[in-house]
């Protein structure tokens, strides 16, 4: 290689790393032509078409240097970082693998490897390769984090907790290890210990987003709504530029303070910072949630005077145009964003629910096929897709939706030592109702007329919670037995050798309360069990306060009808697809209409 070559290649090296891609890929394609087959060249395209978002060329490009150059430790950890992102967990173990294998003290090796084997359930040889990382790294903090993580991913809290705390006799002022403490505490559902952690992080200077907004949910979970107001409004002083914790705040605010102007430090920051797109994004996103639309297209007016483009701010006024009837405009918006980024999903699924609501299914079923050619999981576009046969009169919508036997009311049992299932589920109403602390319904969520309680429900170690998890477990494990071997079906398929929860709540609706019609765009199965219902739904003769499938959400305009509706019982739990279509029809009663809801995802 000549000493010119190596300038260049250092020189396209440094423009990949200030994010300067179209002159890097320019020089290094001359540099391909020029020296073909040069496995340092070939690495960097390798970079640079992984950070265009092109994993396809990206992995050609990494093989290739490899070819070229076998024993590269660094693109092989390169290579399995990316396969790592694109959920090609498998295939990047044994690229991290080889790396070591090339390289026994790259320490950085067995750090990423240590972490992807506890990813796929490893947890011997995750506990072999973070041995490895601490024999060359010491016991650093970065090591003890390591140990902690693995042993948190096995379910072994405690050792994870003793990690860390032996890390923290050695470094007593380390911000970020006392961070990581506090999200094992609060995971471990130890609330009170979880905030005098993340205290002691912020005492110490630590100002990120994310401690702020689990500081402000520890301080919830200990029933201190105050703090967690205080905690919130001390967050966005301290990190002002945060659109995200100024989403957080507002969302608090509006479930915890009905009545009081939700948005207001966000409209104070925004004028203070007018060029910063996460806060005007934060903004539209929550006038999103109340169906501010109007009001989103006057910002958006108001944000453009300040010579502010961005992909995100087109999206959202695409989307208000469309919800306030401006066909036209809001079609010319999505073809502008489409050409600008052919391959962003976003655009793609916003305006393919933009095209079914003005009548063309075809259109919108071609986006949603476009998605799933590249993203075979994505649920959203599944959903949609499965719309657009509907209104196409298209076969393969039953294929999808098929609501029979996709489906399936189970009937909970009592865990032994109740009497009845009517004691078990009067008990679980009682421990349930003291968790709903809230005033009003989540902004970001399908629920309306009600409250929902915070976190994975199924954390805390509340007896009686942990007696329902375990009968729901049951359950769930019978019903999935049954499931048709179809490993071509977007449903079906996914069954693997068993299952985890994703996420859990309970939900409490008061009369007149209902779900919008939904998905769940990160499940699997979801779900809806009946805990506690009005006399006038168990009694009723009519389907108020059931639960209905296959009707879109009304802001879509469509007309559907139900493909089925399920009346509920208490204590019985009703499985469907995710990707399926499901909201709550209304009530009439004093009393309250209680679930525990959950998605579950299967284990490979």
């Amino acid at each position: 290689m000549t000493a010119t070559t190596s300038a260049y290649i250092q020189q396209a090296a440094s423009q990949l790393q200030q994010g300067l891609l179209e002159p890097a890929e320019k020089l290094l394609n001359q540099l391909n032509m020029s020296t073909p087959g040069h496995p340092d060249v070939l690495h960097l395209l390798a970079m640079a078409a992984k950070q265009r978002g092109d994993h396809t060329r990206a992995e050609y490009y990494f093989r290739e240097s490899l070819k070229a150059a076998p024993h590269q430790a660094a693109v092989y950890a390169n290579l399995a970082n990316m396969l790592s992102d694109i959920d090609r967990a498998d295939d990047a173990v044994l690229s991290y693998k080889k790396a070591v294998e090339i390289e026994p003290a790259f320490a950085t090796g067995w750090h990423n490897l240590a972490l992807i084997l506890s990813d796929v359930g490893d947890h011997d040889g995750a506990l072999a390769a973070a041995r490895k990382f601490e024999a060359l790294a010491g016991q650093t903090a970065q090591t003890a984090e390591l140990f902690a993580s693995v042993h948190q991913h096995a379910g072994e809290m405690k050792a994870a907790k003793k990690a860390l705390e032996g890390a923290l006799k050695r470094e007593p002022n380390n911000a970020r290890l006392w961070n990581v403490l506090g999200a094992l505490l609060r995971r471990s559902a130890e609330f009170t210990d979880a905030a005098e952690a993340y205290e002691k992080a912020r005492s110490l200077g630590l100002r990120d987003p994310d401690m702020f907004q689990n500081l402000a949910e520890a301080y919830y979970e200990n029933a201190d709504i105050t703090k967690a107001v205080t905690v919130l409004d001390d967050a966005v002083k301290a990190v002002p530029d945060s659109g995200a914790l100024h989403y957080v705040r507002a969302k608090f605010c509006w479930e915890a303070m009905p009545g009081e102007d939700h948005l207001a430090a966000l409209k104070q920051a925004i004028p203070k910072q007018a060029s910063n797109i996460s806060l005007w994004g934060a903004y539209f996103d929550l006038l999103s949630h109340e169906g501010r639309f109007e009001d989103i297209l006057k910002g958006l007016s108001e944000a453009y005077r300040f010579n502010i483009h961005a992909p995100r701010l087109s999206l959202a006024e695409a989307v208000a145009l469309s919800r306030t009837e401006k066909v036209e405009e809001a079609t010319a918006v999505f073809e502008e964003l489409l050409r600008a980024d052919p391959d962003s999903a976003p655009p793609k699924l916003n305006y393919a629910a933009h095209l079914m609501k003005a009548g063309d299914p075809e259109k919108a079923e071609k986006l949603c096929a476009d998605i799933l050619a590249n993203d075979p999981g994505n649920q959203k576009a599944w959903t949609f897709r499965g719309t657009a046969w509907q209104l196409m009169g298209d076969e393969r919508a039953h294929w999808l939706f098929d609501f029979e036997r996709m489906v399936n009311p189970i009937d909970v049992a009592a865990p032994d030592g109740y009497e009845s299932r009517a004691a078990f589920f009067n008990a679980a109403q009682q421990e349930l109702d003291a968790l709903h602390r809230m005033q009003s319904h989540p902004l970001d969520q399908t629920l309306r007329g009600g409250t929902q309680t915070n976190g994975f429900l199924f954390r805390l170690k509340n007896p009686v919670v942990q007696e329902l998890y375990a009968q729901i477990k049951k359950a769930v494990k019978e019903v999935i037995s049954g499931f048709p071997d179809d490993p071509a079906h977007p449903f079906w398929g996914r069954r693997g050798e068993g299952f985890d929860f994703s996420g859990a709540w309970s939900v409490r609706l008061k009369s007149q309360g209902y779900h919008t019609n939904h998905f769940h765009p990160e499940g699997w199965l979801s779900s809806a069990l009946y805990i506690a219902l009005p006399e006038e739904v168990k009694a009723g003769s009519g389907t108020a306060g059931h639960i209905q499938f296959g009707v879109p959400t009304m802001e879509m305009g469509i007309e559907l009808a139900p493909g089925r509706i399920v009346k509920p019982e208490v204590g019985r739990l009703v499985l469907f697809p995710s990707y399926m279509w499901h909201g709550t029809i209304p009530f009439s009663s004093n009393e309250p209409r209680m679930t525990v809801a959950f998605d579950v995802v299967p284990k490979p």
